[in-house]
């Protein structure tokens, strides 16, 4: 089962969101399984790099955004897409972004047809004994969304009466399906933001998500007063955002971890984290980090 929050199309994206929030790829963003170059409208980043800088080959699922989804002239874009060529830049290695389906992208890594995988994936302990993980990089946890004050939801228990939207397949959908929570009923829907738009037609009272996927749509749809609360503490395992690197590649992991202090450091991160989530992150990942070094 793909247990992630996925599949926000790019008409959503374009349509939607506009080019406000995007960027275009210095770098060349090679389409998984073909030779053709995406070719690029303008160039918001430029390497300072010399051209035998060696490359790191990066996949992504181009249908999440913020975190990584194709502009208006099919360019990859978002967070992770940035803060990688950022730490690249940081480092001394060129990156090579190429989009793959959420199935085929550690089909690659274990092929070896791709060196790490930068997605929004969350921590898991069996990942951690197949890959090698970078420290965390976005500390957005799982979130309700709703519209409707008189629902003043403060806590799980204020879910009886509340009909949830999700997307389909992921860790929201299987937590609320479950018996660990009670909630009114949980429609899938084939995107988060089919979900958004069944809640603001009234289909459903509650929408859950990423924080930084419901916030990053809601920062887009105008004349609406959106209602947060994160129900999952921001140390779980899905809130732990990691970057997924090739178990054979440890001098990759140092250099990417290496690479996401000194932009946690230099301010990088609290720019990127502003521009693509609206708020400066640099502080909870800090946290989120200081309790990991305690366990």
């Amino acid at each position: 089962m793909k247990l992630l929050y996925r599949m926000l199309p790019i008409l959503v994206s374009v349509g939607l969101f506009g080019c406000g929030n995007t960027t275009t790829s210095a770098t060349q963003e090679v389409a998984a399984g073909s030779n053709e170059t995406i070719t690029e409208k303008e160039e918001a980043f430029v390497s300072k790099l010399p051209d035998n800088a060696p490359v790191v080959k990066v996949a992504s699922d181009s249908d999440f955004a913020p975190y990584e989804f194709k502009d208006e002239y099919g360019n990859l874009t978002g967070f992770d897409i940035e803060l990688m060529r950022y730490i690249g830049e940081d480092q001394g290695f060129k990156v090579e972004n190429y989009t793959d389906r959420w199935e085929d992208m550690f089909n690659n890594l274990d092929d070896k047809n791709r060196d790490m995988l930068a997605a929004a994936i969350p921590y898991s302990a069996e990942r951690n004994k197949k890959y090698l993980l970078s420290d965390p990089y976005a500390p957005l946890p799982s979130t309700l969304l709703y519209l409707d004050s008189n629902l003043n939801i403060n806590s799980l228990a204020d879910l009886s009466n509340v009909s949830i939207g999700v997307l389909g397949e992921t860790v929201q959908h299987e937590y609320f399906s479950s018996d660990q929570v009670q909630v009114k009923s949980v429609e899938p829907y084939l995107t988060t933001f089919a979900a958004v738009q069944a809640m603001v037609q009234g289909k459903v009272d509650a929408v859950a998500e990423d924080s930084g996927a419901l916030r990053y749509i809601m920062n887009d749809i105008p004349n609406l007063q959106p209602k947060y609360f994160e129900y999952e503490d921001i140390n779980a395992e899905a809130a732990r955002k990691v970057l997924v690197i090739d178990k054979d590649q440890p001098e990759l992991l140092e250099k990417v971890n290496a690479g996401l202090k000194n932009l946690k450091e230099d301010g990088t991160y609290a720019k990127l984290t502003e521009k693509w989530f609206g708020t400066d992150l640099t502080k909870a990942v800090l946290e989120q980090e200081k309790a990991l070094a305690k366990r």
